[in-house]
C-alpha cells in the first residue's frame, strides 16, 4: 500500500485532518515500529574520533543498542563485569 493510498483511507475516516497532519502521523508511526521491532540498523564509522588509551565514550541519545564494536576490522570485546573500583580513565 503507497502512502497516497494510507492517506485516503484516513481521510475517509477523519475528513477534518489534511494531508500534511496525515503524512507526519504515518512518518512518526514508521519510525515507533521500526524502532520497537528493531528492524533498522545503523552503522557508524566513527574512527576519526577515537582517542589513544581512552576507555569510555558517551553514546550519542539516538542510539538504541550496540551489537558489535570493531575498530580497524578488530572486533572489541563487550565489558561483561563492572569496571574496577577506581577506574577513572578516561
Amino acid at each position: 500500500m503507497t502512502q497516497k493510498e494510507m492517506i485516503e483511507i484516513i481521510q475517509q475516516h477523519h475528513p477534518d485532518i489534511n494531508e500534511t497532519a496525515i503524512r507526519k502521523a504515518l512518518n512518526r508511526a514508521q519510525d515507533d515500529f521500526a524502532a520497537k521491532t528493531k528492524i533498522l540498523r545503523v552503522a557508524s564509522n566513527n574512527a576519526d574520533t577515537t582517542v589513544t588509551d581512552q576507555r569510555y565514550y558517551s553514546l550519542p541519545p539516538e542510539l538504541l543498542e550496540v551489537k558489535r564494536v570493531e575498530l580497524d576490522e578488530v572486533a572489541i570485546q563487550r565489558l561483561i563485569d563492572r569496571p574496577i573500583k577506581g577506574d577513572y580513565s578516561s
